[in-house]
C-alpha cells in the first residue's frame, strides 16, 4: 500500500509548556509515530498527536459561510465517524510553508487521492477555514501532551482535504500548513487521517425500571439502543437488549399503552425523513407485537422526522442525539 503525505487543521499553537520557542527547541513527542499511511515531510518534528478509535470529524468539501446566528460553519462538509488520527508537526526552519504544502499536494495526487476542497492564504480567510477548525476539529481531539494546538490565529494558512479508497474503504485526509509567526519560527502543520468504521453497537441499554421512571417523570423517554442502518428501517440485531427491556416493562404493566415515536436529524429531504421515521417506528411496534407478543392495541407508531430535536442539528454530536426512538405514554 502506498504511503501518503497528509496534513490539516487550523489555528496552530502547539501543546508545549511555553509557546515562545524557536524551531531549534522543538522535540519529538516520546513514543509517537507517524500514521502508517502518512510520511512526514523530511526533517520535520512530530510535536503532538491524537488517536481516537471511534470519533467524529467534519471534512470540508467546499467553502464555509456565516449562518443566521453569525457563526462560521462549513456549508459543505462530509461527517466521518471512525478512527481519527491527528498529528502536529514543526517543519524544518529553512523550508517555506509553500514548499511544504506543494509537496503534500503532489504526494496526495500521486497516491490516488482526489481533492475535495483547497484554499490558500487570503482565500482561506474567505472560505472561513480558520474559525471552524479550532472548534470543530482541533479542540475536540485528545492530544497526547495534554494541551492542544488551538490558539490565536495570526498567520497565513494553506489547506486541502482529499479522499481515496484503500482496501475497498474510503480514507479522508486533511492537510493544513501554516506560515511561521512570532510563536512558531518555522512552518507548522497538522495531519488528520479519518478512516470510517462502524461503531461497536449494543453497549447502551435503558432498563425497564429506568423506562418506567422516565415515563412517570416526563411521560416519555428517549432510546438510543435501537439501531438502524443509514436510510433503512430494518432493526439491527444489536437492538435486542433494548427491545427486551421495553417488552419487560410492557409485560409488567399490562395496562400501559405507549406510542413509539421515530426521530431523525435534519440531514436529507424532509418528506423522506418523515417516511423513514414512520417506518422505523412501525418496525419497533412490529417487533414488540410479533416477537414479544405485546397486544397491538397497546402500541402506536408515529414518525416526526426532525420536528422535535433535543439538540442542534448543526453538529454531528447534536445530530446523533436527535436520531432516536422515543417511548411515549399514551
Amino acid at each position: 500500500m502506498k504511503r501518503l503525505f497528509t496534513f490539516f487543521t487550523a489555528a496552530l499553537v502547539c501543546a508545549l509548556p511555553s509557546f515562545a520557542f524557536a524551531q531549534s527547541k522543538a522535540s519529538e513527542l516520546a513514543g509517537a509515530k507517524d500514521h502508517p499511511l502518512v510520511s512526514r515531510y523530511a526533517g520535520s518534528v512530530l510535536q503532538n498527536a491524537s488517536t481516537e478509535s471511534f470519533a467524529s470529524v467534519r471534512v470540508p468539501s467546499g467553502p464555509g459561510q456565516y449562518g443566521p446566528d453569525g457563526k462560521l460553519a462549513f456549508a459543505k462538509a462530509i461527517t466521518v465517524e471512525g478512527k481519527i488520527s491527528a498529528l502536529f508537526y514543526v517543519q524544518p526552519k529553512e523550508r517555506t510553508a509553500l514548499e511544504v504544502f506543494r509537496n503534500y499536494q503532489a504526494a496526495l495526487t500521486q497516491a490516488g487521492f482526489t481533492a475535495l476542497f483547497s484554499c490558500e492564504l487570503q482565500g482561506c480567510d474567505q472560505a472561513l477555514i480558520r474559525e471552524p477548525f479550532p472548534s470543530e476539529v482541533v479542540r475536540s481531539r485528545k492530544w497526547s501532551s495534554g494541551s492542544n494546538p488551538a490558539g490565536s490565529i495570526d498567520r497565513d494558512v494553506r489547506f486541502v482535504s482529499a479522499k481515496a479508497t484503500r482496501n475497498g474503504a474510503d480514507v479522508f485526509v486533511m492537510v493544513f500548513v501554516a506560515e511561521p509567526n512570532s510563536v512558531w519560527q518555522a512552518p507548522a502543520a497538522v495531519v488528520v487521517v479519518a478512516e470510517p468504521a462502524p461503531v461497536d453497537l449494543g453497549k447502551v441499554v435503558i432498563s425497564s425500571d429506568r423506562l418506567r421512571a422516565g415515563l412517570a417523570d416526563e411521560g416519555k423517554i428517549a432510546l438510543y439502543g435501537i439501531y438502524f442502518d443509514t436510510g433503512r428501517a430494518e432493526i439491527k440485531p444489536e437492538s435486542k437488549a433494548q427491545l427486551d427491556e421495553m417488552a419487560r416493562l410492557l409485560n409488567t404493566d399490562r395496562a400501559l399503552k405507549v406510542s413509539i415515536v421515530g426521530h431523525t436529524d435534519s440531514q436529507g429531504v424532509l418528506d423522506a425523513n418523515l417516511a423513514l421515521s414512520q417506518r422505523r417506528a412501525e418496525a419497533v411496534v412490529a417487533a414488540l407485537a410479533g416477537t414479544y407478543h405485546i397486544a397491538a392495541s397497546r402500541l402506536r407508531a408515529r414518525g416526526i422526522a426532525n420536528f422535535s430535536p433535543v439538540a442542534t442539528n448543526r453538529t454531528e454530536a447534536g445530530r446523533s442525539k436527535n436520531r432516536r426512538v422515543e417511548l411515549v405514554e399514551q
